[in-house]
Parts: C-alpha cells; structure tokens; sequence
C-alpha cells in the first residue's frame, strides 16, 4: 500500500513539474540578445551613468543628455519601451552573468553579491542561449538534494518524498524557476551542505558552504549557518566532532576565494580583495531598514510590510505557510525544550536562526525559500509522529 501511494505522488509531481516547465516554455525558449540587454542595463537604475537613471525617454543613452532631437527621431523604436521600466535582480543578474561570463571583473559590476551563481547565468546563456534555464536547473537540483536530505531525516521514501511533494507544489517555488534570481542556487548549496554536515562529512560539507557564501550574502551566510551547526553539535554534545567541524571551515573560504579567480588574475592582491568585501559590509550596513517582523507577517497571513513603508500582499502565499510555522513551534516545544536529540533539531535551529537574522534586514518573500522546505519537513514530522 505505500509503494502504490509513494507511486501515486511521484506521478503527480512529474505532471505538475512538467505542467510548471510547459507554462513557462517561452521563457526557456527564447534567445539571449546581448545588445538588448546591454541597453536594458545603460538605460536603468543600475546604469553607471547617473543621468541615466531618471529613466526618462528623452534622454540620449550614449550622451546621457536631455536631447528631443533624438528622443523624437526614436520615440517609436521598439526599444522606447525600455526608456520606461527598470531592470529587477533577476535582469541584473543576466546582464552581468553574461558580462562575467566573458572575463569582467567580478567587483566593477554588482560587486555587492558574490560571483558564483552568476557566472552560472551567464554559463547558461552560453550553453543554452537563455538565461532563464539556470532558474530551471536551479529548482531541479534543489528538488533532489532537498529528497536525499529527507531521506538522512525520516529513512523512509514516503516520508521523506511528502515534504518534496508539498514543497514542489509551493507558489514560491515554481515561480523562481522562471527567472534567474539566486535564492534556488543559494538554497541548494545549502541543502548540499547539510547533507554531508549530518553524515559527518565535514571536508565536503565545507566545499559546499563555500559555494553557498559565493553566491549570495556572504559574511552573513557564513555566520548563520556555521552558527546553526556549531549550536547542533553542541545540543547533541558530539564535542569530539567540534573541532573537526571548525577545521574544515577554511576550506569555504578558500571556494569563496576560488570564485574570484578572475579578480586576482587581473593583478590584484589579497590585501586590495579585503578592501573591496569592507566596502560590500558597508554597503549593506549603510542600507535600508526593514520591519523586524515582516518575516513573520508574511508566514502568518501573508502581508508584507515593505522598507519604503507600503503593506504588499504576498501573491505566493499559501495557509500551508501558517499551518507550517504552528507546526514548528509544537516542534520547537515537544523537542528542543525538552532536550530530545533527533537530526531534524538542527532544522529547528536553523528556522530560528534565520527568522532572527531576517529581523534586522530588509525581507523580500523570496528570501524564505530558505526556510520553507526545513518548515515543511518539521511539519510533515510532527504529522507523521502524532499519527504514529
């Protein structure tokens, strides 16, 4: 009987991935056009040029001037439309993947997040003339590492597939495979790193954490997750494993070295590379406040409490968010307060950990993709025991 449900939810999965890929075909189908976004980029708020950024279309984008000449003899240039509209994270990233991708230095565009995940966007437009396809992939390699942890957690395939299933079905999840943001790559990496965190494979868990601080938010990702692991050994009290832990932990900073290959092969030096990451902390330090609980509002009941003081609804929300949150604090409840050991608690940790973090920072809904599938599991554990 549970082999034909496991089949069954397998079956439904496939059909729902593959409903998800079709919907979006043209998005994987259609060709990167390097002048296009060239133009895109010159012509929006991230333009080097300052004039530029006001978007208005009388503005020359080789003079950066006011000039009506120009403006009228190109008003109806099927590019006018771009005189218009900014350029999102997700145009950002395919702009520069495809700058770095072609040997530009990793800290004179978008120096404010790491190299890794976009050098693969720019990876996938070579290889696939399409940018979009890196999001596809992304949400591929997620699905399956988030599976194999699962199966570390429950060993059992049912089980460890229902979080999958639920999570598969997430309007979170299936509307960033769409387009090339970075939380999907940034959530696998992580996943990876658990993964061999809890098989006490700490040289290869350390490689991936790596990859996961080079892709996005680097000094904090780095704190965070160590922080979280650091906090498992010590509740479980595996302080033989402690030492080994932190002695594998330059190893990321050497991947994360790595991805800034290009960086040092233009002549610069290490003492010059600490200079340009002080200049990212100040960055984000000097950046805009959000609302300590806009993680929370958007879990509950799916409002969002912007930084530039709007309240937005959330339209990937699910009530599986809320039911989820619950269920972690029962969680949190029957087995960390009450000193019960089981590999799911360093889950809970990290849940805790991150929603604090994202207390003190501006919080796009994107951003708890990094919680949701750990959510879900919980979930699905309480679930499973209270039936049991």
């Amino acid at each position: 009987m549970r082999n034909k449900i496991f089949i069954i939810l397998v079956f439904i999965f496939l059909i729902n991935l593959f409903f998800r890929i079709y919907s979006y075909r043209n998005e994987y189908m259609s060709r990167f056009n390097s002048v296009y976004w060239e133009k895109r980029y010159e012509l929006s708020q991230w333009s080097p040029k300052e004039a530029c950024r006001n978007l208005d279309p009388h503005v020359n984008p080789k003079t950066c001037q006011w000039d009506d000449a120009w403006y009228n003899a190109n008003k109806n240039a099927d590019e006018s439309i771009l005189k218009k509209t900014s350029l999102g994270d997700d145009g950002l990233y395919t702009y520069v993947g495809w700058k770095y991708i072609h040997g530009n230095d990793p800290t004179l565009l978008n120096a404010e997040i790491p190299p890794l995940g976009k050098y693969l966007i720019g990876l996938s437009i070579i290889v696939f003339s399409n940018q979009n396809v890196f999001a596809l992939l992304s949400g591929i390699f997620v699905l399956i590492a988030y599976y194999f942890l699962n199966k570390i957690i429950f060993k059992d395939k049912l089980l460890a597939f229902i979080p999958l299933f639920i999570f598969s079905f997430d309007p979170l999840f299936y509307t960033q495979i769409r387009a090339p943001f970075l939380d999907l790559l940034h959530l696998g990496f992580l996943l990876l790193t658990l993964i061999f965190f809890l098989k006490k494979r700490f040289l290869i868990a350390a490689i991936f954490l790596g990859c996961m601080i080079s892709t996005k938010a680097t000094a904090s990702t780095f704190i965070i997750v160590v922080f979280t692991m650091l906090a498992y050994l010590l509740y479980v009290r595996d302080l033989r494993q402690v030492k080994n832990f932190l002695l594998s932990l330059p190893i990321s900073l050497g991947v994360f070295l790595l991805t800034y290959a290009v960086y040092f092969f233009k002549g610069h030096s290490l003492i010059e590379f600490f200079g340009v990451q002080k200049w990212i902390l100040n960055f984000y330090a000097g950046g805009a406040k959000g609302d300590p609980t806009s993680a929370f509002q958007i879990l509950l009941i799916g409002n969002w409490p912007t930084w530039w003081g709007e309240i937005q609804r959330v339209q990937e929300w699910s009530i599986l968010w809320s039911i989820s949150l619950i269920a972690c604090l029962y969680y949190f409840y029957k087995m960390v307060l009450r000193y019960k050991k089981h590999d799911t608690i360093i889950f809970a940790f990290w849940i805790i950990i991150y929603l604090l973090f994202l207390a003190f920072i501006p919080v796009w809904p994107r951003y708890l993709l990094l919680i949701l599938p750990f959510m879900y599991t919980l979930s699905v554990w309480v679930f499973s025991r209270k039936i049991h």
